[in-house]
């Protein structure tokens, strides 16, 4: 027995000797098949996410054969700072001011052209304006006058009507009062003659027909100073507002005289210039200058950005006009209005498809953004295109992406730990979604536990263990 053996390990080294260079490459199959399988195989086999996982034989299969808990890692919900960049396309913009010409009359000069940088209140266009110096003059003449026809009310000199005489009436009404007094004397002593005989009935008749006369003179002076005293304030108030109504007349032709120069509302760009010198203006009010003023970015950004859009977001422009070059700006404000086929400059045909193989127009709102100390040597003008640049931030609720199970429409739902070494199926809300975690505005509370490796193929009987709680891979 002891010489088969022998002679056995004898053929053993001979055959060694003859294939060493056949049993080496067995050998090398053998360490790469290894490694091939603890490397790549094994691997492949305990992940959820290959097709073999959830075969007949595959590794879900037989950990539930062998009833063991499958390995999870859990991760807290926790506040995070989500920063979404933002891009947009837009265009320089300006608010188009119209400078009117009110006078009617000859253009004299015109002072600037299209193009020219203006500040406010400077010279724009002068008019012909001896026909306003003409009516300015005149008015000053009528007030003049209405000046001294108050001062003769005033003095008594002259009234509105004639009978406005209060210091004759005053002598009148004396006069009236002393001849009622002497007919009052003579009217006794002519009835004490009556009725002594010295005089006839009709002389006496006579005199109380006097002394009649003579009284109601005396009531009627009184009534005529009466109407004459209460017309005199009246009078004055005539005269005091015809002196205002030509103060009036006067500002108005100021006013008139000083529009026959048109001066700049605001500064800005001259960027229309619709009136020669020589013209004549025969539209009053027809616009003569067009100012662009106050120049901004007009952004048009994607609909899914207008809950991160807010004024005082601060970012940069990249003009076309400007290449390479980063313009600080600032959102000024935002228009809440939603509108189709306004993507940008050059928006005039539907955009790229998402996935439904049909074309889709944009979906767009504007922003107004303006820009932040460009320096002098950035010459800026309306109609320039470009992009622009944001980063938006805000604090929420966020769990691993990996512990989304799926997402459809705002919605996703994740495993929830319920602290007894079960689990539950709970339905998330969810907003903004980066590399590393996704947004969540509803569903779980910060503190909870959820799954966030080890989750993918789970059925609702099958018992888990958590092996860590650091699923943060941030």
């Amino acid at each position: 027995m002891k010489g088969l053996l022998s002679k056995s390990l004898q053929i053993a080294r001979d055959l060694a000797r003859e294939n060493r260079t056949l049993l080496g490459i067995v050998m090398v199959l053998l360490v790469a098949g290894g490694l091939l399988a603890v490397t790549v195989l094994w691997p492949a086999y305990k992940d959820p996410g290959s097709k073999m996982y959830d075969s007949s034989l595959g590794y879900a299969a037989l950990m539930r054969k062998m009833g063991k808990d499958f390995p999870v890692v859990a991760a807290e919900v926790k506040e995070r700072a989500f920063v979404k960049p933002i891009l947009a396309e837009g265009t320089c913009s300006a608010e188009p001011y119209l400078v009117p010409v009110v006078p009617m009359s000859t253009i004299t000069s015109v002072e600037v052209e299209e193009g020219d940088l203006v500040g406010k209140g400077q010279l724009l266009l002068t008019l012909d304006s001896i026909k306003a110096e003409i009516k300015l003059e005149s008015a000053r003449l009528a007030l003049s006058t209405a000046t001294a026809e108050l001062e003769r009310v005033k003095v008594g000199s002259a009234y509105v009507l004639a009978q406005e005489r209060p210091d004759r009436e005053k002598i009148n009404l004396e006069a009236s009062i002393e001849r009622a007094k002497q007919m009052t004397e003579k009217i006794e002593r002519f009835r004490s003659a009556e009725k002594e005989g010295l005089i006839s009935r009709t002389a006496l008749l006579e005199v109380e027909r006097e002394f009649t006369d003579a009284v109601q003179e005396k009531e009627l002076a009184e009534l005529f100073l009466t109407m004459s005293e209460k017309g005199v304030e009246q009078s004055r108030k005539i005269a005091a507002n015809a002196v205002d109504d030509a103060k009036e007349a006067v500002k108005h032709r100021e006013q008139e005289l000083a529009e026959h120069k048109v001066y700049a509302p605001v500064s800005g760009v001259v960027e229309r210039v619709l009136m020669r010198e020589g013209e004549y203006n025969q539209d009053s009010g027809k616009p003569g200058f067009v100012i662009a003023s106050g120049l901004w970015f007009e952004g048009y950004f994607d609909q899914a950005d207008f809950t991160w859009v807010e004024e005082d977001l601060r970012g940069v422009a990249y003009l076309e006009s400007y290449p390479g070059r980063e313009l600080a700006v600032e959102v000024d404000r935002v228009v809440p209005v939603v509108s189709f086929n306004e993507g940008g400059p050059e928006i005039n045909r539907p955009l790229r498809p998402r996935g439904t193989g049909a074309p889709e127009w944009a979906a767009t709102f504007q922003a107004r953004l303006r820009f932040v100390d460009a320096g002098k040597e950035v010459r800026l003008a309306p109609g320039m295109t470009g992009f622009v640049r944001l980063e938006s931030k805000r604090e929420s609720m966020a769990i691993p992406r990996e512990a989304l199970t799926s997402v459809s429409a705002g919605r996703g739902f994740v495993h929830v730990l319920d602290g007894d070494g079960g689990r539950e199926i709970r339905e998330v809300t969810v907003g903004h979604i980066d590399g590393l975690a996704a947004e969540v505005l509803a569903g779980v509370k910060v503190g909870e536990l959820v799954i966030a490796e080890g989750h993918w193929g789970l059925r609702d009987d099958d018992g888990i263990e958590v092996v860590s709680e650091d699923g943060w891979s941030e």
